[in-house]
């Protein structure tokens, strides 16, 4: 990590291409780094950030890279899953994209030889949000220009559609049946 003052950033970390998003994972990854990853126009690369604050004998920031995912289109944006974990063995490093395409990439890794992504299709405009419930992290909530909320439970491939205006979403904690109701108080 180098500092670089003609930026106007403290650290700036070098890429082999554009940057679209940027992502810290929200949720307690069992390191004493923070997880990050970033999209470009074909991968996304997960990485630890540890800053000076975290460890004395740091000076600065540290960065190391973790992983390169292959992605294929543009990354528009990335959603950490709690189901991951760094001090677990094998490590569990679990994300979802939104792309230029429409579609929703969920991945999976052991950092080592598993490297999996699942394709979740429905919406049909651009993908402005999506949030992993952060309480179990098995389902997915998406919005889009298509003024749809898509809440998809993947692990058992089950979708619900809501028709919206909002454009940004979050998981407040509430129970499920919950949320869907207030989804459904908003059609």
């Amino acid at each position: 990590m180098k500092q670089d003052a003609t930026r106007n950033a403290a650290y700036t970390v070098d890429c082999e291409d554009y940057v679209h998003v940027v992502q810290f994972n929200p949720f307690e990854s069992g390191d004493s780094g923070n997880l990050i990853a970033y999209g470009g126009n074909n991968f996304v690369v997960i990485g630890t950030c540890t800053f000076q604050e975290e460890e004395a004998d740091i000076e600065g920031i540290q960065y190391k890279t973790l992983r390169t995912f292959h992605h294929g289109v543009r990354v528009d944006g990335i959603a950490w899953s709690p189901e991951t974990r760094l001090d677990s063995l094998p490590p569990v490093i679990k994300f979802c994209t939104s792309a230029a395409d429409m579609k929703i990439r969920l991945f999976t890794s052991d950092l080592q030889d598993k490297n999996e992504y699942k394709v979740l299709e429905g919406h049909s405009d651009f993908i402005n949000d999506l949030v992993f419930d952060p309480k179990e992290g098995q389902e997915i909530a998406s919005v889009s220009d298509d003024h749809t909320c898509r809440y998809v439970a993947y692990v058992i491939t089950r979708f619900f559609n809501f028709h919206l205006i909002l454009m940004r979403i979050t998981f407040f904690k509430l129970q499920k049946i919950q949320l869907l109701y207030i989804f459904y108080k908003m059609l």
